[in-house]
């Protein structure tokens, strides 16, 4: 494995624990401010699961984002182009 796919790898999976602990932080900030008799236990479950999917495109779009982010820093800094 090549050291660039490592970085991007690492990345990925990086971005995606982001994505997640954002997801579940969402996610008790919600349990928190919703009354326990406005909700029921089914609810709960599924907006859980509803928020660490949200989640999970968080962390593709912090992915996304960082390694947009890389290739430009890297084509700008490029040696032999003027500044």
């Amino acid at each position: 494995m090549s050291g660039r796919l490592a970085a991007i790898l690492i990345l990925l999976g990086g971005s995606e624990v982001l994505g997640l602990l954002g997801g579940e932080w969402f996610f008790r900030l919600f349990a928190k401010s919703v009354p326990p008799l406005a909700v029921s236990q089914f609810n709960l479950s599924a907006s859980h699961l509803v928020f660490l999917i949200y989640g999970a495109g968080l962390g593709i779009a912090i992915f996304a984002w960082s390694l947009l982010a890389a290739f430009v820093a890297r084509a700008a800094l490029r040696p032999g182009k003027p500044r």
